[in-house]
């Protein structure tokens, strides 16, 4: 009776071997955040009008932010000379944000502080400086803090676990398993539970991460409304519902209602994953969101059955052999549509094989195809050696093909959290555009009532500029000097004198600037032995 006992329990797959490859495997989800970095914009800011740096003669009646995508504004706020600060408004056209000036007389430097969501739903922000009249010293304005990445990452994580454990899950449990035991169903359930409190928890954080926020602003409706409104609030509310259809079907005792239940929530979360993020913003967005689409129900059709099946072999269930034949005939065509879409997702993101490693989202990109192939490879054991095997009747092969799967169960939690390492690294197609931007940026453009000056900084060392008086004609100087200050570094003035090209056009060569960041430029020109000009601006480094 006792040893008939004993074969008719449970092995127990969770041992102390188990849990010691789980706390490796912690240290290992935590190591990721590492490659996450900090918050990178996923838009670039192409020009502004006024010019970065420049000094106006009148006070502009607006602002023109151009982005090179899409944006919309979040939070605007304009900075006076004298420290006085206003919330003021803007309007959004095509890749432009106009913002309307109040009305003002006061000279010296002002600061527009903007805060955006880019088209992919991730928001950017930054100040621009310009002067009227005349650049004054004055304190910089502080940017909104961002919130901190390690709750938006841990949300998303559970995110994904609720859509591709929960959803999955319940899609092979009620389409490909059919007869299973009530604690597969408890299993599946906590995990659509886990992502609804996840789902909740992501909308707060992007409410806050929009705003500018700290945690502690969590209780402000205006940050629920922020994410709410956002492109990821999008994503989120119709994830939640599939969360719920998912729970839905898992609880119908009809078999064609729990089918029906389950398919359309696995296909309402692979249209969810389409409405924002790098990947769904990408162009063309004909070829990205279908891609998107087939690589998510895909995914989740793979990684969701894998801990189902685990608890049906781990006990032994009447149903395992068969579920693991069925999921094993629907093997090959989808990881075919897993590597197919995600090939043309890679493609349509600029990775290439030259900046697979140079760029954050290159590096998660190669941890996650790194993880990915040896699920593959397990997941070819499994397809046939073990399962065949099993079905046959060997016993014995029931202990690996378990071991197996629990080490495939862990190691899609580990590429759950790479992928969720992705909203803080943008694409190479963004940083492409956010570098020729930086490159447009070096340009400085000072404008006065008594001559104009454009200037532009070299890729190697040289400041050329063109000297221009108020009727735009070439100036006349006999001697221009540079000075170049970075006081917020600590590095002491520059000073150079330029070599004249022709009338108007001066330049400088073999600069060696220690920093990047923003500099003061200063050109004092000597126009006659009783007559000077000097121009003072804000020159961005690389």
């Amino acid at each position: 009776m006792k040893r008939a006992a004993r074969e008719a329990a449970p092995p127990i797959f969770w041992n102390a071997s188990m849990l010691r490859f789980l706390a490796r495997l912690a240290l290992i989800v935590l190591g990721c955040a590492a490659l996450t970095g900090s918050c990178l914009a996923h838009a670039a800011l192409v020009d502004s009008e006024p010019a970065e740096g420049s000094v106006i003669a009148a006070s502009p009646g607006m602002i023109r932010l151009s982005f090179n995508e899409p944006v919309t504004p979040l939070a605007l706020k304009l900075f006076y000379p004298d420290g006085r600060s206003a919330e003021v408004r803007g309007t959004a056209q095509d890749n432009d944000l106009v913002v309307e000036l109040p009305a003002t007389t006061d000279l010296g430097t002002y600061a527009f502080s903007w805060r955006v969501a880019s088209a992919d739903g991730h928001p950017i922000g930054g100040t621009s400086l310009f002067s009227v009249g005349h650049a004054t010293q004055r304190s910089a304005a502080t940017a909104p803090s961002p919130t901190t990445p390690l709750p938006i990452w841990l949300a998303r994580i559970g995110v994904y676990l609720g859509w591709i454990g929960g959803i999955g899950g319940a899609f092979f449990l009620t389409v490909i398993a059919g007869r299973r035991p009530p604690l597969a169903d408890r299993l599946i359930v906590a995990l659509l539970g886990l992502g609804v409190i996840a789902t909740v928890i992501s909308l707060g954080l992007q409410g806050l991460d929009e705003l500018g926020g700290d945690l502690a602003g969590l209780g402000s409706t205006a940050v629920w409304d922020a994410g709410l409104r956002s492109r990821y609030g999008e994503t989120l509310g119709f994830g939640g519902v599939a969360l719920l259809l998912a729970a839905v079907a898992l609880g119908c005792r009809r078999r064609w209602l729990a089918v029906a239940g389950a398919t359309a929530s696995l296909l309402m979360v692979a249209f969810a994953m389409t409405l924002s993020g790098h990947a769904g913003t990408a162009p063309p967005i004909w070829a990205a969101r279908p891609a998107l689409a087939l690589h998510g129900a895909a995914a989740t059709l793979w990684g969701g059955s894998l801990l189902p099946l685990l608890i049906l072999v781990a006990m032994r269930h009447e149903s395992a052999a068969d579920a693991a034949l069925r999921l094993s005939a629907t093997l090959l065509p989808t990881i075919a549509t897993l590597v197919l879409s995600g090939a043309t997702l890679a493609v349509l993101q600029g990775v290439t094989t030259t900046n697979l490693l140079e760029t954050g989202y290159g590096r998660l990109l190669a941890c996650k195809l790194a993880l990915v192939l040896v699920m593959l490879a397990l997941g070819a054991l499994n397809r046939y050696v073990l399962v065949p095997r099993v079905a046959a009747g060997a016993h014995a092969q029931g202990r690996l093909l378990r071991r197996v799967l629990a080490v495939d169960v862990c190691l899609l939690v580990t590429v759950l959290a790479v992928v969720a390492g992705w909203r803080f690294t943008p694409p190479p197609r963004s940083v492409a555009a956010a570098e020729a931007a930086l490159r447009h940026r070096q340009m400085l453009h000072i404008h006065t009532a008594q001559g104009m000056a454009m200037i532009e900084f070299g890729d190697h060392g040289s400041l050329d500029f063109r000297l221009s008086g108020a009727d735009g004609r070439p100036m006349p100087a006999r001697e221009v000097r540079v000075i170049l200050a970075n006081p917020a570094a600590g590095i002491e003035p520059l000073q150079r004198h330029a070599t004249r090209v022709e009338d108007g056009h001066w330049s400088v060569d073999g600069l060696t600037l220690p920093i990047g960041g923003a500099w003061t430029v200063r050109l004092d020109i000597l126009i006659s032995d009783f007559e000077s000009l000097p121009l003072e601006g804000t020159l961005m480094v690389p």
